[in-house]
């Protein structure tokens, strides 16, 4: 095998994997926006496409409004799939390959999107985008979990929802406002084009900046290759390790054979999955068929003009930026699972508050305070705490498999959402907001039951070093 014992092969890896896991790494803001920047992508897009809907229909005036709603909700469809064959990959092919390819995809897909002559081209360049964002998500949450110390990446991959809203934001203030003011509409057939355009330069941008990005060195140690961990772990974290031998050799090859991307499925963990996949569905479903459509309730149950609904619809968002900042706070204090719970129930009440809203036609300010309140428990509860905690319950063998599947609970809640949304918000708001105030209540109280906290969850990249690496080649 090589002039090292196997012995000594393995105290390296070891010693790689304690090296990383309790050094605190001074690059970490850094990196963390690089790996999770499809996040701002994906809530660039959510938030564009929230103000471009109308545009959208103006464009093609005769397409059916179930086609549009396909056409925009083509992401969260790509992404499902994504998701999962791109977890899976970065398992596979390593985490930095799949970040240049996924935002290569997904520029030229945003960029030709802008350029769609009817529907169906748009829906499916719409459809190959959402496969990038759900992919490199999956490979961000994977990077980040393997680059940051085991404190430290609790605290960074739980910020991931302040840069949504953040985005959010960012989008209404630079892209959607300027618009309105300049066109005096957000109906013009200009408007959706230029966010898909948009988005394409941005993403752009991210794939030169992500250039320098290296490979996760926990997978690459997972797998035997000591040599190029080391010269990573030298040239990014300043760490020398003479001790652990020079060497590349492959003990270890993940994601081999398509049973590996089922590989998490197993009874030992099967509190660990519905904790985490319940929690993504919830956000996922409860976000996409309330929160994607208050701009349009406020416009289309009159309880405000379009202007008016720019101006609340940043206000509410301020409510996910708070929760996002104050969920990565509390994290080290109160940890996951108490934010799990309490954000839960938190936004099952608010929503059915704003039930009460519509019941006793309540003035706006009550939709508007309720709605504030529904993000932000949001964000303090399973909409961070579901890929923060999938992630910690699986190892690099297979963590980008498992926060494919993450994601993927969370995108098709949301394309199922999409399409539950406008119909109960047309035909019954009442039933809609109420049942998932029940959800949303029940998802927290099963959180209680059978969750984890991070904190003390035994280390499953450690764990996984135990295991017999002849049986892990595969």
């Amino acid at each position: 095998m090589s002039q090292y014992s196997k012995e000594e092969i393995d105290r390296g890896i070891k010693k790689i994997y304690d090296t990383v896991l309790n050094t605190k790494n001074i690059t970490s803001r850094y990196i963390v926006i690089l790996a999770l920047a499809s996040l701002w992508l994906d809530a660039y897009d959510f938030a564009s496409m929230t103000f471009g809907t109308a545009s959208l229909k103006s464009t093609f005036p005769s397409v059916p409004s179930v086609l549009i709603s396909l056409a925009i909700g083509a992401v969260q469809l790509g992404a499902i799939i994504g998701a999962v064959v791109g977890g899976w990959l970065n398992d596979r092919i390593g985490r930095r390959n799949m970040f240049i390819l996924n935002m290569i995809l997904f520029t030229g897909m945003a960029i030709l999107g802008g350029l769609s002559t009817n529907i169906l081209e748009l829906s499916i360049f719409r459809g190959l985008l959402g496969f990038a964002l759900g992919a490199d998500t999956a490979t961000g949450f994977a990077y980040i979990f393997e680059y940051l110390e085991k404190k430290q990446r609790l605290f960074w991959s739980n910020l991931w929802q302040i840069q949504w809203y953040i985005m959010y934001e960012v989008t209404i203030a630079l892209i959607v406002v300027p618009f309105f003011f300049t066109v005096h509409s957000l109906t013009s057939p200009l408007l959706w084009r230029i966010i898909m355009i948009v988005g394409g330069v941005l993403a752009l941008v991210i794939l030169l900046l992500r250039g320098r990005i290296p490979e996760s060195v926990l997978w690459l140690a997972y797998q035997g290759r000591l040599a190029t961990a080391k010269k990573i772990l030298k040239q990014t974290y300043g760490i020398d390790l003479p001790e652990v031998p020079d060497v590349d050799l492959q003990l270890r090859a993940p994601a081999r054979g398509v049973r590996s991307a089922f590989s998490i499925f197993r009874a030992s963990k099967w509190r660990e999955l519905v904790y985490s996949f319940n929690g993504n569905f919830e956000q996922g479903f409860i976000f996409y068929t309330f929160g994607f459509y208050v701009p349009y309730i406020l416009v289309a149950l009159k309880l405000a003009g379009p202007l008016a609904s720019i101006v609340a619809s940043a206000f509410l968002y301020a409510g996910g930026v708070i929760g996002g900042y104050l969920t990565a706070w509390l994290t080290p204090k109160i940890g996951t699972k108490s934010q799990y719970v309490i954000g839960a129930i938190g936004e099952g009440v608010s929503v059915g508050l704003i039930a009460l809203t519509y019941i006793y036609h309540l003035p706006l300010i009550y939709f508007v305070v309720f709605s504030f309140l529904f993000y932000f428990f949001h964000v303090i509860g399973p909409a961070s705490q579901g890929m923060t905690s999938i992630n910690a319950f699986f190892g690099a063998k297979e963590r980008g498999t498992a926060a494919g599947w993450g994601y993927f609970w969370v995108k098709l809640a949301a394309f199922i959402g999409l399409l539950i949304g406008i119909v109960g918000i047309t035909y019954n708001p009442v039933s809609l907001t109420l049942g998932l105030a029940i959800y949303g209540v029940l998802t927290g109280i099963v959180g209680l039951i059978i969750g984890y906290d991070t904190r003390t969850y035994k280390l499953a990249d450690v764990e996984e070093l135990e295991e017999n690496p002849q049986e892990s080649v595969q």
